[in-house]
């Protein structure tokens, strides 16, 4: 298969585009997570009192009604809730002095926004919030001896984002994510502590700029990406994963410590080797600690002596890179990694995962690779062929307003589109789940899956694939099953499914179409696509096509390749009766019979039509006889053709 069977030329007009700033951009974290955003101050009200969580969860907030300058900026408010946000929304903070108590059993049909100098407790509560919850401003979160529930469909449906000089404390309390993962995301100065807490789910943490974070007594800390100036603190912690993003301006020659059990350790810009780094990183007394790198384009980087977990690398400011020849779970004695944009030499290290995170404006074409993860961000493009993404990284995702387009490759994860982003997966297998989330859009053609891709929120999914036809001869009606559909999720979406048309031609002229019958208006999950009438064909190769086709005139296709066989019809073992198929002692098989002579071409198929054997093969003159050594010790059914410049006959055997 070539990559420009694909015809896809999507209207990216049509698909919702939030604008992001180039500076802010630059500094996004390479996973799924929502963005923060530098706000502008509210404006106060003349009001002062303390409101109840009913009358809280009732009022339609003048001020964010009428405050659609301050509504718009808030970027890292998920276009998906931003749909409901009118009714279902809390907000603290709309009113000088506001403060919200929330004590028992709550329950939020929606996210939390806790801004201005509000302020938001939950003491003795068990609090279901169907949302994420946004800390800005100066506004204040605090959870106490409580239950916090924010369960989720997928992974990273929810998170807390914390901004501005926002501060959140969590002390003697469980967090329940549904057991999945889920995103913290502390920027500015706002700050995150968390003390004797349950964490139910594998968070994915991000602290920029002059964040502070600080966590002590968890049984699941989970992974932290530590940038710019921020801060970080881990005491009596268990399974921490650190993230040391190493900037354009790094310049590292360092030595990790063993992995698992730390009782001290520190990373800045005063450690020995270090510099170029501005954020700090101390561990105390904590256990299954885990080591990985970010390093940036424009880094000069050497590890030694390390295991290391991941290597995630990234690409950034425009950058333009070619990838291969990365494999996980590699040890290396001395290792230059093969990315021309930076310096990135390993002695005497093992990398179980490498992962690819891509931002801004900047492309990859990445070949032949075996990674954990790859993501994009921003308005970054992806190109992906004869790779395999083992899901020890993550998953492989597209997100903002991206383009993803991967080719002859597998998926031992998950994949998923993300935002605003166009994700193509083309003539590969996913074995994880694939999803649309957000308002993107999903394109899987030719890939099997263990379950049809699902659509989510505002999100599309466009799904086009053949099935393997059984009885491909020729002169017969031969059934095509497949699917052929686009379905959106329940906030719907600009794209629609209009109609699919089958077709097919023969390899020796590829470029040839001819429609088997008219097109289709019904949409098809896994069932009777069309039949392919192949009378008056003659037996060989061919390409079968099934093209779905959208509201907007945009066509995917999905191309299988058959290979089509002498007719059978009528054809049993009474026909051949001149000839002998035998085997003595599971020595070599021998075919006996009269109608060929000197050099023949024997293929073997099974009953789908697939070539178990081919080979050249005398017949003796004096015996008439051919000898193969193909095991046939499988029962079934099995086609076998013998031909010479002459004759072909093709004879059936049933093996019991």
């Amino acid at each position: 298969m070539q990559l420009n069977r694909l015809k896809f030329s999507m209207q990216l007009a049509l698909i919702f585009v939030l604008s992001i700033s180039d500076v802010f951009a630059q500094s996004l974290p390479p996973i799924p997570i929502l963005k923060p955003w530098e706000f502008g101050q509210a404006p106060a009200s003349s009001t002062n009192k303390t409101i109840d969580v009913d009358e809280k969860q009732q009022q339609l907030s003048s001020y964010f009604k009428k405050s659609a300058t301050l509504l718009n900026n808030i970027a890292f408010f998920d276009a998906n809730e931003l749909r409901t946000a009118v009714n279902d929304t809390v907000y603290v903070g709309d009113v000088p002095d506001d403060t919200l108590v929330i004590t028992g059993t709550y329950f939020n049909n929606g996210p939390v926004l806790v801004f201005n100098d509000g302020v938001l407790i939950m003491e003795s509560a068990t609090a279901t919030i169907l949302g994420d919850i946004y800390v800005f401003q100066d506004g204040k979160l605090s959870v106490n001896n409580s239950t916090l529930n924010m369960p989720q469909q997928y992974f990273y449906q929810r998170g807390i984002i914390v901004a501005n000089q926002g501060d959140v404390f969590i002390n003697n309390s469980t967090l329940d994510f549904s057991g999945l993962s889920h995103s913290l995301t502390v920027v500015h100065d706002g700050s995150f502590v968390m003390n004797n807490v349950n964490n139910i789910g594998f968070t994915t943490a991000g602290g920029y700029n002059h964040a502070q974070i600080a966590i002590d007594s968890t049984n699941l800390a989970g992974e932290f990406i530590m940038q710019d100036n921020a801060s970080f603190q881990f005491s009596n912690c268990n399974t921490l994963l650190l993230w040391h993003q190493f900037p354009a301006s790094a310049v590292i020659n360092y030595s990790f410590p063993a992995n698992g059990t730390v009782a001290n350790y520190q990373f800045n810009n005063l450690v020995p080797g270090v510099s170029g780094i501005n954020y700090n990183v101390t561990v105390s007394n904590c256990t299954d600690v885990m080591w990985s790198l970010m390093p940036v384009n424009g880094s000069d980087v050497t590890i030694s002596n390390s295991t290391l977990r991941v290597i995630g690398a990234w690409f950034t400011n425009g950058d333009s890179a070619a990838v291969s020849g990365l494999v996980n779970n590699s040890n290396y004695a001395s290792f230059t990694a093969p990315l021309n944009d930076r310096v990135l030499q390993l002695n005497n290290c093992s990398v179980q995962t490498w992962s690819l995170y891509v931002f801004d404006s900047s492309y990859i074409d990445v070949t032949g690779c075996i990674i954990g993860e790859l993501g994009t961000l921003n308005r970054s493009r992806a190109d992906a062929q004869n790779i395999l993404c083992d899901g020890s990284g993550g998953y492989y995702w597209s997100s903002d307003t991206t383009l993803g387009i991967v080719f002859n490759s597998t998926i031992l994860g998950s994949l998923r589109s993300e935002r605003n982003s166009i994700l193509l997966f083309a003539y590969g297998s996913v074995s994880g789940s694939a999803s649309a989330v957000g308002n993107s859009l999903l394109v899987v053609t030719q890939t099997t899956v263990p379950q049809d891709p699902i659509p989510y929120n505002g999100g599309t999914v466009w799904f086009s694939y053949l099935n393997q036809p059984s009885g491909l001869f020729v002169d017969t009606i031969v059934t095509l099953n497949g699917s052929a559909w686009i379905d959106s999720g329940p906030d719907g979406a600009p794209y629609d499914f209009d109609s699919y048309i089958l077709s097919y031609s023969a390899v020796s002229n590829p470029n040839s179409w001819i429609p088997m019958g008219i097109s289709s208006a019904n949409e098809v999950h896994n069932g009777f696509l069309g039949d392919w009438n192949t009378n008056g064909l003659v037996p060989g190769g061919y390409n079968l096509r099934v093209q779905t086709i959208s509201n907007f005139g945009d066509t995917i296709e999905a191309i299988r390749q058959v290979t089509l066989l002498p007719s059978i019809v009528g054809l049993n073992e009474d026909i051949f009766q001149d000839w002998i198929l035998s085997q003595v002692n599971g020595q070599p098989y021998f075919i006996s019979g009269s109608d060929f002579k000197g050099d023949c071409l024997m293929e073997i198929y099974d009953v789908n039509g697939s070539v178990l054997a081919s080979e050249k093969v005398l017949v003796n003159d004096s015996r008439q006889q051919l000898r193969f050594d193909y095991n046939l010790n499988t029962s079934g059914v099995y086609l076998i053709n013998i031909k010479n410049g002459k004759h072909s006959k093709t004879f059936k055997w049933v093996k019991e």
